[in-house]
């Protein structure tokens, strides 16, 4: 046995941690201190926090329900997680100033809103939200990886003369698949 806990047992003192708003505090500080060391335009990084955290609000009436006890603001999860997934998609385009993408992420937000009615509708056991939401985010998901493939490759051109080359390299594939 070492001393301290010897001491911890005669004296019946522990040693106690410490609190989560100290140690928040001091992180935010030292958050501070080095962005304004480094000379970094925080606004510029965490502007979709101001879509991402109203959504987060209008998603704790539907946290906040049980089975028991439904809450009449629930419809709000929907909303709520369509503006979570604006935000971070905002976030992710903001880090890579790539605003262009805009024109086909929409139908992630779609079915950001999709994942709001069935978390709405989790205690339902009747409901055949999750089946057919499940079916429905698939095709959504799906849509936004054609739409992504069309918009980068032929409006873009993001690419520029590698698309053929990755046709080329997918031909082979599916010829040497097929082979097989």
């Amino acid at each position: 046995m070492s001393e301290e806990s010897v001491f911890k047992a005669q004296t019946g003192k522990r040693f106690e941690r410490p609190s989560w708003l100290a140690v928040g505090l001091v992180a935010g500080g030292l958050g501070l201190l080095a962005v304004n060391i480094f000379h970094i335009d925080l606004m510029s990084y965490l502007w979709p926090a101001f879509i991402v955290l109203p959504g987060l609000v209008m998603l704790l009436p539907a946290y906040k329900s049980t089975s028991k006890r439904d809450n009449i603001l629930n419809f709000l999860a929907i909303p709520g997680a369509m503006a979570v997934a604006l935000g971070v998609l905002l976030f992710l385009m903001n880090l890579v100033d790539h605003f262009e993408s805009m024109a086909y992420i929409w139908p992630l937000v779609i079915s950001a809103g999709v994942v709001g009615l069935m978390y709405m509708e989790r205690f339902d056991p009747e409901s055949t939200v999750h089946e057919n939401g499940h079916r429905f985010i698939r095709v959504m998901v799906f849509a936004f990886m054609g739409l992504a493939v069309f918009f980068e490759i032929l409006v873009f051109n993001s690419l520029g003369g590698l698309w053929p080359l990755l046709l080329v390299g997918l031909g082979v594939y599916v010829y040497l698949k097929n082979r097989k």
